[in-house]
């Protein structure tokens, strides 16, 4: 990392100033603490694209999988409490799931995406249907796997927030949004974090467009294309830690920040969390979908896979923290696509940039 941080404040600016002028970006936000202080929190470009009002650092963005980072968070530290175990059966905590097939998942084939459960489901025929919490529960219970659990990966792009947030809802008689509001973001003061957005948060939240070159995907159920369920007003009201979150970059980094700080579990548990935990035996593949701790994406270089760990989103936007260099990140955009001026971001604080994560 070069420069001090006025220097890095400043060049950070630059970046994100030009990628607005020069059309590639409408809004964007960049914020990076250090061995716990703000280095760098800068924004550029509109809240919406008729650009006629500017955004801030308070301004709030759809981060879509970048959310998975919370959940993820949330089990390590009831794992850290001894409230569950990795290696405990789902059943133990959710009888109504163990069954056609799931009666063996442990917790650890949810975390690292192993469980053989389908990202998308044939039943999510509506917007409603899919806000629904008991119904999209319903489904998953009695749904199969398409293979025996824990023996291979499969990024499970939606299914993740529903059955971590009802497993954390289990073990704690909390549901998810109140859990994270109370344990994570309350007690350090992190604001712009939604699971469901609010009259408030509404007024402050960004509007987001697919790039040019960024073609829609298109899969068995209404959830996609994923741009146009995340302007459904059920899906932006309803906790859905899979796929619906809405942070500002700040938020994330953050929230990255007091995880490395001990905040919420030790250092000690967070090396235990950002273990590969792969059940596949041929050797994995760096920047690839299927490297998993407990919840948490990892990357790195090679011989120190998980070192850099958090989550990223559909159309690029990121959180994520580096455990050696102690350095705690947030990236958000308006524009769903490819960000160059993140690869320029990414290279200031001394990070690679990650492959992006797409539900």
């Amino acid at each position: 990392m070069k420069g001090n941080i006025m220097d890095l404040q400043r060049e950070a600016q630059q970046i994100v100033d030009a990628a607005v002028a020069d059309g590639s970006e409408n809004s964007l936000q960049f914020c990076v603490y250090r061995d716990g202080e703000c280095i760098i929190d800068v924004c550029a470009g509109w809240s919406d694209f008729a650009r006629t009002k500017r955004i801030d650092s308070h301004t709030i963005f759809p981060i879509y999988s970048t959310g998975k980072g919370v959940p993820a968070a949330a089990l390590t530290r009831l794992i850290g409490e001894g409230r569950v175990s990795p290696d405990q059966p789902v059943a133990d905590f959710w009888p109504e799931f163990a069954k056609n097939g799931k009666e063996h998942t442990l917790v650890r084939h949810l975390l690292n995406h192993s469980s053989g459960l389908r990202q998308r489901f044939p039943e999510q025929k509506s917007y409603e249907l899919v806000a629904d919490w008991p119904y999209m529960i319903h489904v998953i219970e009695e749904s199969a796997p398409d293979w025996e659990p824990g023996t291979r990966t499969r990024y499970q792009s939606l299914t993740y927030g529903w059955v971590t947030a009802e497993l954390i809802r289990r073990i704690t008689g909390k549901e998810f949004r109140d859990y994270a509001n109370e344990v994570f973001f309350e007690p350090e003061e992190i604001t712009d974090f939604y699971f469901g957005t609010t009259d408030e948060a509404e007024e402050n939240a960004a509007e987001f467009r697919l790039a040019p070159d960024m073609k829609p995907t298109s899969s068995i159920s209404i959830c996609d294309p994923l741009d146009v369920l995340m302007r459904q007003p059920c899906i932006r009201r309803a906790a859905l830690p899979g796929f619906n979150g809405f942070a500002s970059a700040r938020a994330l980094a953050r929230f990255y920040r007091s995880i490395l700080a001990e905040r919420y579990f030790s250092r000690e548990m967070l090396r235990e969390a950002t273990e590969l935990h792969r059940p596949e035996q041929e050797p994995p593949r760096l920047n690839s979908f299927d490297l998993f701790g407990y919840g948490f994406a990892l990357s790195g270089p090679r011989e120190a896979i998980g070192r850099v760990f958090g989550h990223g989103g559909y159309g690029g936007s990121d959180g994520l923290a580096d455990q050696q260099k102690n350095l705690a990140v947030g990236f958000t955009a308006g524009v769903i696509g490819y960000h160059p001026c993140k690869t320029e971001l990414f290279r200031l604080v001394g990070l690679e940039q990650r492959k992006g994560w797409e539900p």
